[in-house]
């Protein structure tokens, strides 16, 4: 029987195989991409598998895989996990989808696979910081996420580094922001919902909301408030507020020459051509957490990008962790059937404290005060 398989290549993937192949771990890497698999085999020593898994029916072929892990584009992710699901298999996935996650669970429990959800960096570790939070100090009642993958620069344009897609970049500031205020579940308008925090010892930033509390909404359903920021350099929510004004935001149709693009697909291309690839990053996330009990803890991370893997902190951040969830599948200490989402990693403070452990020791640190 096989042991692990990676399904996706690109950056996240090459991050996930890079952390597994230092741990003695050789994953199966499986891509469509003959460029990418020949990049897997070269560069990895890794076997590699041919396949389009948005197209093929079943995937069947993943049966014999121990743990399956996945970091795959959003639009077909939620089909490629759904045929894993029926397989049985196990799956740590990355992947941002529209759908809901926890519609995989009855298929997961039935057929005996462990499926675990938004295993990244946000959603993902500040799930697992949330949930390790409300076991720990007697049931979580606000939480705030503020997260970041910023340029290290502040003065690169935007304020940006090339990290992750543009279409899903562009599509934060549009698509609406789930989040719990005064114990009620409700949607924002990302670029309505803004503002400015200094972070101790961190720096001064711009903020808005935006959709990343995902799992949370039903595990946390109770909570009096729940909501994720993300963080950009002082100055950047003007121009993405200009650009929203003047419709290079809208998803309504742009027609050139006879041929017809959304507007937030063609701002896409457009930052593609103008933000620069070789711009080292920034990985900042700081949470508030308050407890029903009275209790309050800070959380605060700053990983920089890693000159001696030559990889991007937020590669580094949401791949390795990423790994270290498929780890301990894969070692046998996180068990169960259907989905778990992340911040039933934390909850578990058995498993919680071995996690922390192993993201620590790969110089993914957070810390923690009150």
């Amino acid at each position: 029987m096989g042991e692990v398989a990676l399904i996706g290549f690109g950056n996240i993937g090459q991050a996930v195989a890079i952390d597994l192949v230092n741990s003695g771990f050789h994953p199966k890497v499986v891509d469509v991409s003959n460029e990418r698999l020949k990049l897997a085999s070269t560069k990895f020593g890794l076997e590699t598998l041919k396949l389009d898994v948005s197209k093929d029916s079943s995937l069947d072929i993943l049966r014999e895989f121990n743990v399956v892990i996945t970091a795959l584009p959003g639009s077909v992710a939620y089909s490629v996990l759904s045929k894993l699901s029926n397989l049985g298999v196990n799956v740590v996935d990355v992947s941002y989808f529209p759908e809901s996650p926890w519609s995989l669970d009855p298929i997961a429990r039935k057929k005996g696979s462990l499926i675990i959800v938004d295993a990244g960096w946000a959603p993902g570790l500040s799930n697992i910081l949330l949930g390790y939070f409300h076991s720990k100090f007697g049931g979580l009642n606000i939480g705030r996420i503020y997260v970041g993958g910023l340029s290290l620069n502040p003065m690169a344009p935007l304020g940006l580094a090339l990290t992750w897609s543009f279409e899903d970049l562009v599509d934060e500031y549009i698509r609406p922001a789930k989040a719990i205020i005064n114990g009620s579940e409700t949607s924002l308008d990302p670029l309505s919902n803004i503002g400015e925090i200094n972070i101790p010892n961190l720096g001064l930033f711009e903020y808005f909301a935006s959709d990343g509390i995902r799992t949370m909404l039903k595990t946390f359903s109770g909570v009096k408030e729940l909501i994720e920021y993300t963080l950009r350099h002082r100055g950047h929510l003007e121009i993405m507020s200009s650009l929203k004004k003047i419709g290079m935001l809208s998803r309504e149709p742009f027609r050139i020459n006879g041929l017809e693009i959304p507007m937030n697909l063609l701002t896409a291309k457009i930052l593609r051509r103008i933000l620069l690839s070789d711009i080292e990053d920034r990985a900042v996330m700081y949470i508030e957490a308050y407890s029903t009990t009275g209790v309050c803890r800070k959380f605060f991370m700053d990983i920089k990008y890693d000159h001696s893997l030559k990889m991007t902190a937020m590669a580094k951040v949401t791949g390795f962790t990423q790994s270290t969830i498929a780890k301990m599948v894969l070692d046998g200490i996180i068990t169960g059937k259907g989905l778990m989402p992340p911040e039933a990693i934390g909850m578990n403070l058995d498993y919680f404290k071995v996690f922390r452990g192993i993201i620590e020791g790969k110089g993914i640190k957070v810390f923690e005060s009150q």
